[in-house]
């Protein structure tokens, strides 16, 4: 081969080339962003749009509709999700993988355009987000004072604190948890008023009037032109105190007449406790791009920085997202470096030679290193998956070099010198080895074409693998031949071989030589017996339970409490407490890190991490917690979930939102009806085996009060619908009447009755109402009001509400198996007109993600058949060595059910790569039956035997290195190494399954193909 040539007479020009290699690649690593999962753009965008004050069903139909009509035309949208509470609406257009998001997010704000004069005008504009999987938290920093209370807390934090952070390099947005704005409150007292006749929308009006500031212009004195200001803008609250409103009997009637004006606060809707202690919390982001590890070390020193200058206040970090991810990284990091030790003790144990090890064993580090420069320069990251294709391909990529260099050595036990040797050893393989690594890299070609986030995640490890294989030829064609010709100058013979292992192997031989004959000579028995005993394993395959991702130990423990809708924070707090009691006895202390707590809207949490080393898993423990706390609560509902380092994985196959592991969508209507049908479904699923804290969503149960309207009566005088509702919000939920501006801070003035002029439903009746004459009426005169019960939210996908049914899978239950019995449990359920049941969140995801791995296995078969049939230029040889793909199962399945390793995204990944890998044993082999018949005319059987006798060290060599290369990997221990075990696993023991059958099948079946052949010939040639 002209390579192997070039690199054989120019062995300085070939060394400084991998030098070079190397040097990009070590110069690459040290630039390299570490994060948990590869950067990819997740196809969804959000709009937000906030309308304060406002009811589940108002903000359905005053903004949701609409928004949903505007944007479901916009190009490439696939489905529309959206959900209506009280005070916001989101709807989140979910589009097609492969769908440019910033064209799609500026067709977005087109539509939002079109329907923005149709929303009310309070509303706040509508926002545009995009879901990114990396855009969470890295650093959770909890913060603590024994001299501040908690508002002047929040404005330290805002003012100083998170400008310091802000200041830390690769530091992104920051949000404060826990935090107590102030604003300027505007307390109407309603007595006043009425005697005043005056109402809540004139006094926002004055306000409004009073508070402004305005250019007016320049004006020219002499030479010069002097600008002119007019200010009228608040500067302290006595002036907004002295506001006139209006005159009653000559007399100015002053806001403070009328209301009482303070600097205040919002009201209280969120608690933040940790250790007991209250305090407030703030989640850190990073810049897109940046290294977490990084950034995540320099806010920790940026702590101890504040810490060690302030001592009114304390920071800690509650918790570091880059914990996980150096743990998992140094995890892979480690089963790669142990795999590829592993893989060398090998190789020496075979050729007993340090030179020889050493040149094969140079292929490893080579091929890896190249591989960061590959990630460098295509701006991609370390990460799972790219850690993880590293891993993998450290047993794969000595594949190509031990095939090389044991032709080698084979051509100077022949007598040929070290040049010759080099490079008609390399001819004689090289096209096999350039066959067998393009069928291992065209594997990963459907990859590309995968339409899931599962593909997505994929698609880095596949080009990971791809880069070093294609790295480890060139390092087999050119480097180990030129060091071959340079090392390996002592001549050695077969029968100078010395040691244990060589005797042993010998004997190992020589037992394979019988077998082989045992087996050519009844060719028909081994295909028949491997063909059942491959069925065999086919027909348990549907033993083995499914899901989409192999289960994960987790890190934290949240324990969720649910009250009814509309209970206040103090009945929350109270019932958190006597939770986080028991938890405390369920849990030792000297176990947990922190013990956190947190109530913010109509929900409260207890959240803990427990220590290394502690005597239970976290896992095991959610499923105790679940049992021991379920109706210790009255008037609560419980919910324990385990969260793992990988939970944004999870969060991502959910799309984006959804926390449970079981989520099933009733779509009709009628939330009462849907509820029931909810109801019935939990009842007839709620005892399934391993499916456990079976809810069912709530679409009532938040009291309200309708005020319907007395239409004929606001006709007579003069009003309408919109006048009475403003008038009822603004003296209820209240209204901004501009910002009040002092030494550089902004606050919202608000106005709003005083609290106890709004405290029940009987003194809202005395509302003031301003008629068009001036006059003032009570609101009582136009209204009806009926107590009733609302929902608390309204979910829609693609304009249909749906009420969802959640539940959660026991430690050691497979989704899969969860899910098709649920299916056969819904099936026997009958469901009212309109209505229908779907699988949403991981389950749907699952679906989708296992027909992409169906279509991908065919495809990647048929692309596996296409290159060798290239290579062989036959179509007959590339089939028998295809047929040694179905014989991998038989490895694949004892393993899977050894191990108790399940069907899933990871496992799926590792057979579509076996597709690949399984073929090259074979192809070597074939392809040196056929070099033998052709150069050396042997007749089929004696060239088999002599070929099959020649490549067995070989064969057996890059089995072996491959194998224990995953094999650390595949014990699946550490941070994250669940990712990772799954694949590894399905490539060992289809492997070591396949490696066997190729040895006596692949033989069997090429001499019977063959004699076939030449019957067929003979008769019709």
């Amino acid at each position: 081969m002209p390579l192997t040539e070039t690199s054989i007479k120019r062995p300085v020009a070939t060394m400084m080339v991998f030098l070079i290699i190397i040097t990009l690649g070590v110069t690459g690593l040290r630039h390299l962003p570490i994060d948990l999962l590869p950067p990819m753009e997740f196809p969804q965008l959000t709009v937000w749009t906030g309308y304060p004050n406002v009811g589940p069903e108002e903000i359905e139909q005053a903004i949701t509709d609409p928004i949903e009509n505007a944007l479901a035309g916009v190009p490439g949208v696939e489905r529309i999700r959206s959900g209506s509470e009280e005070g916001s609406s989101s709807v989140s257009l979910d589009f097609t993988r492969g769908t440019n998001l910033e064209t799609a997010a500026n067709d977005v704000r087109t539509a939002l355009d079109g329907v923005r004069n149709d929303l009310p005008e309070d509303a706040d504009p509508p926002r545009v987000w995009k879901f990114d999987p990396n855009n969470v938290p890295i650093v959770v920093v909890g913060a603590s004072s024994d001299i501040w209370d908690l508002q002047e807390l929040t404005l330290i934090l805002e003012r100083d604190i998170a400008n310091r952070f802000e200041q830390v390099e690769g530091v992104g947005n920051i949000w404060i948890w826990g935090g107590v704005e102030r604003i300027v409150k505007v307390d109407l007292r309603r007595d006043r008023l009425n005697a005043s006749r005056l109402s809540a929308q004139d006094i926002r009006t004055a306000l409004g009037a009073g508070n402004v500031n305005r250019p007016g212009g320049n004006v020219s004195v002499g030479v010069r032109e002097i600008y002119v200001r007019t200010l009228g803008e608040f500067t302290n609250l006595d002036q907004i105190r002295q506001t006139v409103v209006s005159e009653f009997d000559g007399k100015p009637i002053r806001i403070g007449d009328v209301a009482d004006v303070s600097m205040g606060y919002e009201e209280f809707n969120r608690l933040v406790k940790i250790d007991g202690k209250p305090m407030l919390r703030f989640g850190i982001r990073k810049q897109s791009g940046t290294n977490t590890v990084e950034v995540a070390a320099a806010i920790r020193a940026e702590v101890e920085r504040i810490n060690a200058e302030r001592t009114d206040l304390n920071l800690f970090v509650a918790s570091d997202e880059s914990t996980f991810i150096q743990r998992s990284i140094d995890n892979v990091r480690n089963s790669a470096f142990w795999g590829a030790i592993l893989a060398v003790v090998v190789l020496y144990l075979f050729l007993r030679r340090g030179s020889s090890t050493f040149i094969i064993a140079i292929s490893i580090p080579i091929s890896i290193i190249a591989t960061f420069s590959l990630l460098y320069f295509n701006g991609l990251t370390l990460n799972q998956m790219s850690f993880g294709g590293l891993a993998l391909g450290v047993g794969l990529v000595v594949d190509n070099a031990v095939v090389v260099l044991e032709n080698i050595t084979r051509q100077r036990e022949e007598g040929k010198d070290p040049v010759s040797a080099a490079r008609l050893g390399t001819k004689e393989v090289g096209g096999a080895i350039i066959a067998s690594t393009l069928t291992t890299t065209v594997i990963f070609l459907p990859v590309v074409f995968m339409q899931t986030i599962t593909g997505v995640l994929f698609q880095q490890l596949a080009l990971v693998v791809v880069f070093a294989l294609f790295c480890s030829l060139a390092v087999a064609l050119t480097l180990v031949p030129m060091l071959s010709s340079k090392l390996l100058r002592r001549q050695t013979k077969p029968s100078e071989r010395t040691g244990c292992f060589h005797h042993y192997f010998d004997r190992v031989e020589n037992r394979y030589s019988r077998i082989l004959k045992t087996a050519v000579q009844r060719r028909g028995r081994v295909i028949i017996g491997c063909i059942v005993l491959g069925t065999t394993a086919f027909l348990l395959v549907p033993l083995i339970p499914m899901e989409l991702a192999p289960p994960a130990e987790a890190e934290e423990i949240d324990v969720d409490l649910f009250m009814d809708s509309g209970t206040n924070i103090a009945v929350l707090s109270k019932a958190l407490d006597e939770l986080e009691a028991k938890v405390r006895e369920l849990v030792p202390t000297d176990w947990v890190q922190h013990f956190s707590t947190d109530i913010r809207g109509g929900r409260a949490e207890v959240e803990f991490s427990l220590k290394e080393g502690s005597p239970i898993g976290t896992t095991a423990l959610a499923d105790k917690l679940r049992t021991a706390l379920d109706g210790q609560i009255p008037g609560a509902d419980i919910r324990v979930s385990a969260q793992s380092g990988l939970w944004i994985l999870r969060r991502i196959f959910r799309s984006g939102g959804e926390n449970d592991d079981i989520s099933i969508q009733i779509r009709g209507y009628d939330l009462n009806q849907a509820e029931q049908v909810g109801n019935r479904i939990r009842s007839a699923i709620e005892d399934i085996p391993g499916v456990e804290g079976v809810r069912v969503g709530r679409n009532t149960g938040r009291p309200q009060t309708n005020l319907h309207l007395d239409r004929d009566k606001l006709a007579e005088l003069g009003l309408s619908v919109r006048e009475v509702a403003d008038a009822i919000q603004m003296n209820v939920g209240g209204g901004r009447a501009g910002s009040y501006r002092i030494r550089g801070e902004e606050f919202p003035i608000i106005v709003r009755l005083r609290p106890e002029d709004r405290r029940n439903t009987q003194s809202l009746s005395n509302i003031p109402l301003r008629l068009p004459n001036g006059e003032i009426i009570p609101i009582s005169s136009v209204i009806d009001p009926q107590t009733a019960l609302g929902p608390p939210r309204i979910n829609r996908i693609d304009g249909q509400r749906i009420t969802k049914v959640t539940a959660t899978l026991a430690e050691g239950t497979a989704m899969g198996e969860a899910v098709e019995a649920i299916r056969e449990r819904v099936a026997e359920l009958s469901l009212p007109p309109g209505f229908s049941v779907y699988f949403g969140g991981e389950a749907e995801e699952q679906e989708k993600a296992a027909a992409d791995f169906r279509l991908s296995i065919f495809i990647a078969l048929a692309l596996v058949y296409m290159v060798m049939a290239a290579q062989f230029e036959r179509f007959l040889d590339p089939l028998i060595v295809l047929c040694a793909v179905p014989f991998a199962v038989i490895g694949v399945v004892p393993t899977l059910f050894i191990t108790g390793t399940t069907l899933n995204m990871q496992s799926l990944m590792g057979v579509i790569m076996l597709i690949g890998i399984v073929v090259n044993n074979a192809i070597v082999l074939v392809d040196y039956i056929n070099l033998l018949r052709r150069t050396e005319n042997l007749p089929p059987v004696e060239a088999v035997q002599r070929a099959c006798r020649r490549r067995l060290r070989p064969i057996l060599m890059t089995t072996l290195t491959t194998v224990l290369g995953l094999l650390p990997l595949s014990i699946g221990l550490g941070a994250g190494a669940e990712m990772q075990a799954s694949l590894a696993r399905v490539v060992l023991g289809g492997l070591l399954a396949s490696t066997l059958v190729t040895l006596v099948f692949i033989p069997a079946l090429y001499l019977t193909a063959h004699d076939l052949l030449d019957r067929v010939k003979a008769r019709f040639g």
